[in-house]
């Protein structure tokens, strides 16, 4: 397990999005990406999970119906997790690869909404 400041985190955060295809991070104009300490009871409904620290990242998308009603732009948000995070990394070094896969994962996920 590490543990790193905000500003450590943050930094592990930007060279995984720089690790991105274009693709995906065309994907990053209509998502916040959002880094919590740790998840709520409530974000665990759902996800067969029962402990905060399980809980790595959580996508919530705006269906594209809803997203641009009215002349409003919704945006997606994606939180991550950042003890979950540290938790499964045994070293700093870890951090990027691991967040790497998680926005690969999250943003390719394509709801049918």
């Amino acid at each position: 397990m590490i543990s790193l400041s905000e500003r450590k985190f943050q930094s592990a955060l930007d060279m995984a999005v720089a690790d991105l295809s274009d693709e995906l991070k065309t994907c990053l104009k209509d998502i916040d990406i959002i880094v919590s300490e740790i998840a709520e009871k409530s974000d665990l409904l759902g996800t067969n999970l029962e402990e905060e620290l399980d809980l790595l990242s959580l996508y919530e998308a705006v269906p594209t119906s809803i997203a641009y009603h009215n002349d409003t732009n919704l945006r997606g948000q994606l939180t991550l997790f950042k003890m979950a995070l540290e938790k499964i990394c045994e070293e700093e070094s870890d951090l990027v690869p691991q967040l790497t896969i998680i926005l690969e994962e999250e943003l390719s996920y394509k709801p049918t909404l």
